[in-house]
C-alpha cells in the first residue's frame, strides 16, 4: 500500500470517527455545565472530596479536541465518566445506555496493581494474556508514571493494593508484558464486544466439617435456592466461610436469613444496621429531581399504605425545600429479632477485599456486629458506606449522572470508611503468590 492509499484509509477512518458528532451536535457548554454544576453544589460528598475535583483540565482536553475536528463520542463520554471517576466515590457514576460504549469495548482480563507493575491474575485464552503475567507498561508508560501522571486519580486510590485500573485499561491498547517465563512482548490488544459478566454465588463442603458461601452479588432468589439446598449442612457445619472479596452488591436485604446463623445472641435487627440517621442536602435542584421521581412513581400505585408512605417521603422534601444539609433521624420501624439458630457453626470467617462494595459492604459491616462468631480475615473494603441515595440525572438523551445526595452520620463526623473501607481482624496484604495459591481461604481453614 503507497503512501496516498494509506493516507486516504486514514482519512475515511477519521471520517467515520467523527461522523456522529457532525451528524448529531451537542452543545458542550451546556452539557459540561449541567454535570459539573450537579457535582459542585448537589452531590453530598463535594466537601469530603473537593481536592479531587479538576474540570477544567477535562473541559480543556475535550474542547481542544472539538476546536481541532478530532473530537468523538467515545472521547467526550469517555472524559465524563474519568472525571465523575475522579472524584473517589464509586457511588459518584457517569454511564450511558447501549447507544454507545464508552468504555471502550470490554476487557478480558483481570490485574492487581503492585508496586512497580500490574499483575494479571485471570485472563480469557483469546487476550493472549495468561494469570501470573507481569505488565510493565502501558502505552510506553510505566504504572509509576501512569500514577504519576494521572496524580494518582485514576484509580479510586493512592494506595497500590487498592487500586482500580480496570476503567484506564479498557482504554489501553498497547501493553509490554513480561511472562512468568522471564520472555517479554510488546502486545496490541484487541477489543471485544462487551458481554454481561457474571457473578456467582455457590455453596462448597470443605474438610473438618466447613461450610464455603461465594457471594459475588447479593441477589434474593439465588440466596434463598442456596438455603433450600444447603441449609442443613450450614447448620451441621463446625465452620462457615463467607466470601466476600468480589461482592459488586445488588439487593440489600438478600442475605437476611443467614443472621440466625452468625449471631451469638439474641440480636435487634437495628443493633446490626446500627442506623444513626443521615444528612441530606437538600438543595432546590435534589428536591425538585427527586419530588419528581416521587410523584411519576406515585401516579403508578394502588396501595393505599404504599401512597402514604410515598407522600409522607415527598413531604421531607417539600418543608425542605433549599435548606442545604440537614439531619434527618433514622426512620422508626417495628423491632426484629434475630434470634440464634438452634443448631449453627460454632465459627464464621468472613473473607473481604477491596471489590466487596455497595449493599455487599452493608451486609458486610452487619456481618461483623453479630459478635464473638464472626472473624474477618482479608483486606478493608472498598468504602462506599459514607454517601448514598443516589439521584439519577439525565444530562443528555443517552446520558446519565448518578450521584447521592445523603450522608452517613459517620461520615459527617469524621468517622467514614470512604477510600479506607470496613477494617478487619486480620489483615493479609495482596501478594502475586495468590494468583496461583487462595491464601485468604487456607488461611480462613486454619481459624
Amino acid at each position: 500500500m503507497d503512501l496516498v492509499e494509506r493516507e486516504e484509509k486514514y482519512r475515511r477512518e477519521q471520517e467515520e470517527l467523527y461522523q456522529e458528532l457532525r451528524e448529531n451536535p451537542i452543545d458542550l457548554d451546556a452539557l459540561f455545565q449541567t454535570v459539573v454544576k450537579a457535582v459542585h453544589y448537589d452531590y453530598v460528598g463535594f466537601e469530603s472530596k473537593r481536592r479531587y475535583f479538576m474540570p477544567g483540565e477535562y473541559h480543556t482536553y475535550v474542547f481542544s479536541r472539538y476546536r481541532f475536528g478530532s473530537l468523538t463520542m467515545e472521547t467526550l463520554v469517555r472524559s465524563l465518566h474519568q472525571f465523575a471517576g475522579d472524584m473517589h466515590d464509586r457511588r459518584l457514576r457517569f454511564y450511558c445506555d447501549d447507544w454507545i460504549d464508552y468504555r471502550n469495548l470490554a476487557m478480558k482480563y483481570r490485574v492487581r496493581a503492585g508496586a512497580d507493575c500490574l499483575y494479571v491474575t485471570s485472563a480469557a485464552p483469546k487476550t493472549g494474556l495468561r494469570a501470573g503475567d507481569r505488565i510493565l507498561a502501558v502505552h510506553r508508560m510505566s504504572p509509576q508514571n501512569v500514577r504519576a501522571f494521572l496524580r494518582k486519580t485514576a484509580f479510586y486510590s493512592d494506595v497500590w493494593e487498592r487500586e482500580l485500573w480496570g476503567g484506564y485499561l479498557r482504554m489501553a491498547q498497547s501493553l509490554e508484558i513480561e511472562h512468568e517465563d522471564g520472555s517479554r512482548e510488546h502486545k496490541k490488544m484487541d477489543l471485544f464486544p462487551a458481554e454481561k459478566e457474571e457473578y456467582p454465588i455457590c455453596f462448597q463442603n470443605l474438610k473438618d466439617k466447613t461450610t464455603y458461601l461465594r457471594l459475588e452479588r447479593m441477589d434474593r432468589a439465588a440466596m434463598e435456592a442456596l438455603l433450600a439446598a444447603h441449609e442443613e449442612e450450614i447448620a451441621r457445619s463446625k465452620k462457615l466461610i463467607l466470601d466476600l472479596r468480589r461482592s459488586v452488591g445488588g439487593e440489600e436485604d438478600a442475605c437476611e436469613a443467614l443472621f440466625p446463623y452468625l449471631v451469638d445472641r439474641e440480636y435487634r435487627r437495628s443493633e446490626l444496621l446500627q442506623d444513626e440517621g443521615s444528612y441530606v442536602l437538600f438543595t432546590k435542584n435534589n428536591c425538585d429531581r427527586r419530588y419528581g421521581t416521587l410523584a411519576a412513581f406515585r401516579e403508578r400505585l394502588t396501595d393505599a399504605q404504599e401512597i402514604a408512605l410515598i407522600e409522607e417521603e415527598m413531604d421531607i422534601y417539600r418543608k425542605n425545600y433549599g435548606k442545604g444539609l440537614l439531619y434527618q433521624p433514622p426512620r422508626q420501624e417495628e423491632q426484629e429479632w434475630i434470634v440464634p439458630a438452634s443448631a449453627s457453626p460454632e465459627k464464621v470467617v468472613l473473607l473481604t477485599d477491596t471489590f466487596c462494595e455497595l449493599e455487599s459492604e452493608q451486609f458486610a459491616a452487619m456481618c461483623q456486629r453479630c459478635g464473638s462468631k464472626v472473624t474477618t480475615l482479608g483486606r478493608p473494603t472498598m468504602g462506599t458506606l459514607d454517601f448514598y441515595d443516589c439521584i439519577c440525572l439525565k444530562v443528555h438523551e443517552h446520558m446519565t449522572l448518578s450521584y447521592p445526595i445523603r450522608m452517613s452520620k459517620a461520615a459527617y463526623e469524621g468517622r467514614g470508611i470512604s477510600e479506607k473501607g470496613l477494617p478487619v481482624d486480620r489483615y493479609i496484604p495482596w501478594t502475586p503468590r495468590e494468583i496461583q495459591e487462595d491464601v485468604l481461604l487456607n488461611r480462613a481453614l486454619e481459624i
